[in-house]
C-alpha cells in the first residue's frame, strides 16, 4: 500500500499540478511501501486590493517577488484563483464503506470530509471573552450577512464557550435561513453583561433588551470585581479556549484543498496571551500548515463598552490575522458588511509556490511585493523548513487537548467501539482499523504504541470523569494475519459517573501522531 506523507498529501491536494518530486522508496517485509520526500511546496495564497478596497485580478507572475529571509526567492508556482460556477475543484476522495453496526457500537469511520467544492467559509463567534452584550452584537451581524453572501458560498457557524469548549452550530450550508436561525436562538452561557451605562449601539437602547429574541437576559447577573489572580487565570483560560479552537479546526480542514478562511468574532484579549505563549507559534505554524487565513472581527465596535479583558484586544486580533495572512476589521459597527468584505476579498487570489531543496529546521520571514504601487497585500508571513525528523515530531506531539475540543469526530485513526454498563461500571471495547497504525518489527515482533484518552462529559460540556493510557502493542508474525484482518483489540472499563451523557474517546499513535476520535451518546445511546 502506497502512503503519503500529510504534508505531501497536502501539497498534492492544494496545488493542482504536476509535481516531481525526488522521493526515496523504502520498504520492509510485510509493512508497505512508504514514500518519504526529499523536497517540500511552501504555498503562500495573497490577496490584493487597491486603495479602495476593491480586488485586484489582472496580476501576473512576473509582477510578483518573494522575499524569503530578505533573499530574493524564486518561485515556479503561479496561479490566479477564483470562485464561482467557473472553478476547477478537484473530486472528493470516496468515502470508506461504513461497516455495519451492532446495537451499541458507534464508528467514525465512513464520517463525512468537509466540503470540496465552491467556495466555503468558518465563522466562529467568541464566547468565551467578551461581554453577552457584545456577542449578541456580533450574532446580529452575521444574521445580516446572511444577505450579502454570493449564492455558492458556505458557511460554517462555530461558538467558543466558557464550559463546553468549540460547539459546532450547524455545518456547512448554504442555506441562509437555517443559519440566520441557528444564531438569532443560540444563547451562550455564563456570560456576563456589560454593567450599566455601557451601550454599545449608542443610541440609547441597551443591547439585551434591543436584540435579543423576547428580551431572553443571560443565565447569570454581573459579577463583582474579580481579583488580579482570578482575572489573570479566566484571561488565559479564555485566550487558551481561542488557541484549541484554531486547532481543532486546522485540523478539521488541513484535507480541504485550496485556501480557506476562517472569520473569528470577538472583544479579543490582551495581546501578551498570544505574545507570552509558546504554543500559540505552534498554532499559528498548524493553521498556516493547513492553509487557513484567520480574519478578526471585533464586536466591540465604535462606542461599545470597555473591554472585558481590558485594552489591547484590537492588537492581539491584529497579531492573529497578521500572521496567518487574513485581515482584522475594527473600529466599525457594520460587522455585516466588515465580513461580506472578507469573504469577496478570499474568493480571489493569487497562489506563488515553490520548492525547498535544504531544510534548515528553522522559522523563515516571507515578504511578497509587486511592481505595481498602492496596493494592500495579505497572505502568510513566514514558514518552518522542517525536516522529516522535526515533522514527525511535531505530529507526535499532537495535543489531545484540541481533539477533544473538536465537535467532528477526527478519522486519522479507524475506530469501531462497543460499550455495554453493568452497574456502575462503563466497559467499552475498542477495534481500531491496523492501516492507520504504525508498528516496526524487531526479532520477528510489530511493536507500536497508542495513547487514549476517554471523557465523560454532562449536558452542559462540563468534564465529570477522566482516564488515559498508553497501550503498546506486541504482535508476533503467527497474529500478524488475524491483526491485519481484525485490527488492534483494546479494552477499557470506566465508573459511569451519574450525570454523563456522552464519553469522548481520542486515540493517538504515537510513532506517526495521527489520531482518531469518537463521540458516544450515553443513556439515551446505551441499553442499561
Amino acid at each position: 500500500m502506497l502512503r503519503l506523507l500529510p504534508v505531501m498529501k497536502r501539497a498534492l491536494a492544494t496545488i493542482m499540478l504536476p509535481l516531481l518530486v525526488a522521493a526515496s522508496l523504502h520498504a520492509q517485509e510485510d509493512a508497505g511501501i512508504t514514500l518519504r520526500a526529499d523536497t517540500r511546496v511552501v504555498q503562500v495564497d495573497v490577496t490584493v486590493r487597491d486603495s479602495s478596497g476593491k480586488p485586484i485580478e489582472d496580476l501576473k507572475q512576473s509582477d510578483f517577488k518573494i522575499l524569503d529571509n530578505g533573499k530574493l526567492r524564486p518561485f515556479t508556482i503561479f496561479s490566479v484563483n477564483h470562485a464561482g460556477l467557473d472553478s476547477v475543484q478537484p473530486l472528493p476522495e470516496p468515502l470508506p464503506e461504513r461497516p455495519a453496526l451492532s446495537p451499541n457500537t458507534f464508528t467514525n469511520i465512513g464520517t463525512p470530509p468537509p466540503p470540496q467544492g465552491g467556495h466555503s467559509t468558518i465563522i466562529l463567534l467568541d464566547g468565551a471573552n467578551g461581554w453577552f452584550d457584545s456577542f449578541v452584537w456580533g450574532g446580529k451581524g452575521i444574521q445580516g450577512l446572511m444577505g450579502k453572501l454570493p449564492a455558492d458560498e458556505r458557511i460554517a457557524l462555530y461558538v467558543i464557550t466558557k464550559f463546553q469548549a468549540l460547539l459546532q452550530v450547524v455545518d456547512f450550508t448554504a442555506d441562509r435561513e437555517r443559519l440566520r436561525r441557528a444564531m438569532a436562538t443560540f444563547i451562550p452561557r455564563a456570560m456576563e453583561p456589560a454593567p450599566p451605562g455601557m451601550d454599545p449601539t449608542g443610541d440609547g437602547h441597551g443591547m439585551i433588551e434591543a436584540l435579543v429574541p423576547h428580551g431572553t437576559p443571560p443565565d447569570n447577573k454581573f459579577t463583582p470585581q474579580m481579583s488580579p489572580r482570578e482575572r489573570e487565570y479566566f484571561m488565559r483560560r479564555g485566550s487558551e479556549a481561542v488557541r484549541l479552537s484554531f486547532s481543532a479546526l486546522a485540523e478539521r480542514l488541513s484535507s480541504l484543498p485550496g485556501r480557506k478562511s476562517i472569520f473569528w468574532v470577538t472583544e479579543g484579549f490582551p495581546p501578551r496571551m498570544v505574545r507570552d505563549d509558546p504554543a500559540w507559534d505552534k498554532t499559528f505554524t498548524n493553521l498556516n500548515d493547513a492553509n487557513i487565513a484567520v480574519n478578526t472581527v471585533d464586536t466591540d465596535g465604535l462606542g461599545g463598552p470597555g473591554r472585558f479583558w481590558g485594552p489591547g484586544g484590537i492588537i492581539s486580533m491584529q497579531m492573529v490575522a497578521e500572521r496567518t495572512g487574513g485581515e482584522a476589521f475594527y473600529h466599525r459597527n457594520d460587522l455585516d458588511s466588515a465580513m461580506a468584505e472578507g469573504i469577496t476579498d478570499s474568493r480571489s487570489s493569487y497562489t506563488l509556490g515553490f520548492y525547498l531543496s535544504e531544510l534548515d529546521g528553522k522559522y523563515h520571514e516571507l515578504k511578497v511585493v509587486v511592481n505595481r504601487p498602492g496596493l494592500d497585500l495579505n497572505y502568510r508571513r513566514g514558514y518552518f523548513a522542517r525536516t522529516d525528523a522535526m515533522r514527525d515530531l511535531a505530529a507526535r506531539n499532537t495535543e489531545l487537548e484540541s481533539v477533544l475540543v473538536n465537535p467532528l469526530d477526527l478519522t486519522g485513526i479507524g475506530i469501531v467501539a462497543t460499550v455495554e454498563t453493568k452497574a456502575e461500571n462503563l466497559t467499552v471495547r475498542l477495534r481500531l482499523d491496523p492501516k492507520s497504525l504504525s508498528l516496526t518489527e524487531r526479532d520477528g515482533v510489530w511493536n507500536g504504541k497508542v495513547e487514549e484518552l476517554f471523557i465523560e462529559r454532562n449536558d452542559a460540556g462540563g468534564q465529570v470523569a477522566r482516564v488515559s493510557q498508553t497501550s503498546r502493542i506486541q504482535i508476533s508474525h503467527a497474529a500478524k494475519a488475524n491483526y491485519q484482518r481484525s485490527g488492534l483489540a483494546l479494552t477499557q472499563t470506566l465508573k459511569l459517573a451519574p450525570n454523563a451523557t456522552k464519553l469522548v474517546i481520542a486515540v493517538r499513535d504515537s510513532a506517526s501522531g495521527r489520531t482518531g476520535s469518537l463521540t458516544i451518546p450515553l443513556r439515551s445511546g446505551i441499553a442499561q
